[in-house]
């Protein structure tokens, strides 16, 4: 047998062993005790909710499991609790309040479960509000490829220590993009931020209703949206990632933000092709 055919006897009988030792291989991963989450947002425009949940095993379909039956309170220092009712048996919880710049909040859930009483407490005081200036589209390559973005305009107030989150909407559907920025950098100036999406295929399309909120946060706050921003990346110098910062007190994961919110609304590049009317509306 010449070395060609040798050498071609010898790969063919490589990839028969190869497909013939083809086996399933069973990860065996450690399941970690259940967290409870807590997600608490109280803002000056009469937005008074949380949800307490649960989470959830590696091969389960549910991420978070909602939980119903506690008793949820936001209180303002100095004053009465207010108690917040269950909205829904997914572990949600609201209540007709609104928070006041430069006030401190405390909230506090207590669930019982089948084997222990849980107490989460959380305290958030509301920044001063900062208004939005602007909202507009910008047309730049970005990822290789020319994008329309949602840019913003605002200006930071002269005393350090802000710190805000970006939240936008496109045609109602909430941008899960986290954006998040404080004023180390840019204190008493005027601040123009483009909202960047890292995705190849999103752009801004012709006739979108584009929504930004501003949301004015305290540090602890900007420390959970942060350090969860963060882990998604992939960005920590830790060998693997943690859950983000919280300021949640008796072992829950989550965070309780009362902030101050500017939103501006914005039709993109409105025309009379567009099916509904190109009016925007400021708040």
């Amino acid at each position: 047998m010449s070395a060609l055919w040798k050498c071609i006897a010898m790969v063919v009988i490589s990839f028969l062993l190869l497909v013939s030792c083809e086996r399933v291989i069973q990860v065996d991963i450690k399941e970690e005790p259940l967290k409870y989450v807590v997600e608490g947002i109280l803002t000056d425009d009469s937005t008074c909710r949380v949800r307490l949940s649960q989470t959830s095993h590696f091969y389960d379909t549910i991420n978070l499991r909602g939980v119903s039956g506690a008793r949820v309170t936001i209180t303002e220092e100095g004053k009465q609790p207010v108690v917040l009712s269950a909205s829904n048996n997914r572990g949600e919880y609201s209540a007709p309040f609104t928070g006041v710049p430069g006030k401190t909040y405390h909230l506090r859930v207590e669930y019982k479960d089948a084997t222990t009483d849980h107490v989460f407490t959380a305290t958030s005081t509301m920044p001063q509000k900062v208004k939005l200036d602007s909202l507009y589209v910008s047309e730049r390559i970005f990822l290789g490829k020319m994008r329309m973005i949602a840019a913003i305009r605002y200006k930071d107030p002269p005393a350090p220590g802000n710190a805000y989150r970006y939240v936008q909407r496109v045609d109602g559907e909430l941008e899960t993009t986290v954006f998040v920025t404080k004023d180390d950098l840019i204190n008493g100036r005027t601040v123009v931020d483009e909202l960047l999406i890292f995705n190849d295929e999103y752009t801004l399309k012709k006739c979108d209703q584009l929504n930004v909120e501003l949301q004015s946060i305290d540090q602890p706050v900007y420390l959970f949206w942060y350090s969860l921003n963060q882990g998604s990346l992939g960005s920590s110098q830790s060998a693997s990632p943690g859950n983000p910062a919280s300021n949640i007190k008796g072992g829950a994961l989550g965070y309780f933000s009362a902030h101050a919110v500017s939103s501006l609304h914005i039709a993109v590049f409105p025309d009379s092709t567009c099916s509904y009317s190109p009016e925007s509306s400021r708040r």
